[in-house]
């Protein structure tokens, strides 16, 4: 059943495309600076992987085995029920229920820059969501909760080898949530002047990150790669607009 909250998205999604296709642009060239800390990530990355991503699911993750939080199941259940909520900031379709009647309020009222800046995050997270199903199915990297003393990198050759299944189980490499969250919130945080609400949209997709390792869904290694990959989105995306069509927020 199709909810409310995917209507609205595709309502944006539809407008954009007939009235606001100027919008819909995004250049990755890299420069050379950008390849030499891309190099230093991934390093950086590979330590996660290797000595972090079981330690810090240990500790935090509600479905760990023999995990800390095993003991604690009342507080585990109370976190999980936050985290669920928490964890919906990086779901297009459910943000898209605040998106769409605030794109219609701005736009009764006429005005030109909040419609633009809207739509124009809206873009940027489709853009992640679409770049997100991209990356996961090459990497194939099984979730926490289906091999948990395995790194679970198969890659897109053991599927169509079919060593694994190719479903929802085996997508874990980035975290999609995060990843969306990360284009959208931080772009928003980009757009604004005021130290205040830099600071007020940063903590979404960080949120957003801790919820998908502590439901068991996600790696540290995939969320860290989503939020530092959403970032640099989220900035060549703003880089990308012609500064004529969305001035900063005071």
């Amino acid at each position: 059943m199709i909810d409310i909250g995917t209507i609205f998205l595709v309502c944006l999604i539809i407008y954009i495309l007939f009235k606001r296709r100027d919008l819909i642009k995004l250049d990755l060239r890299i420069q050379r600076m950008q390849y030499i800390l891309f190099i230093v990530f991934v390093i950086f990355l590979l330590f996660v992987i290797n000595f972090l991503d079981q330690k810090i699911a240990f500790i935090i993750s509600n479905q760990y085995p023999q995990g800390l939080l095993a003991n604690y199941p009342l507080t585990n259940e109370t976190l999980t029920d936050i985290f669920k909520g928490i964890t919906h900031l990086g779901e297009p379709n459910y943000l898209a229920l605040v998106a769409f009647p605030a794109f219609l309020y701005f736009r009764y009222k006429k005005n030109t820059k909040l419609q633009t800046l809207i739509l124009s995050a809206v873009v940027i997270m489709m853009f992640g969501s679409l770049i997100s199903t991209i990356l996961k199915a090459v990497f194939v990297r099984s979730r926490p909760y289906q091999e948990w003393n395995n790194f679970g990198f198969y890659f897109i050759t053991d599927v169509l080898q079919k060593r694994v299944p190719y479903n929802g189980d085996y997508m874990s490499f980035p975290s999609g949530h995060t990843l969306v969250a990360s284009c959208g919130f931080f772009y928003l945080a980009m757009m604004n002047k005021n130290i205040h609400m830099k600071i007020f949209w940063s903590a979404f997709p960080i949120l957003v990150a801790v919820s998908r390792v502590y439901l068991s869904y996600h790696w540290l290694s995939d969320v860290l790669a989503s939020l530092l990959f959403g970032l640099f989105l989220a900035k060549k995306y703003r880089d990308s607009l012609d500064p004529s069509s969305l001035n900063n927020l005071s």
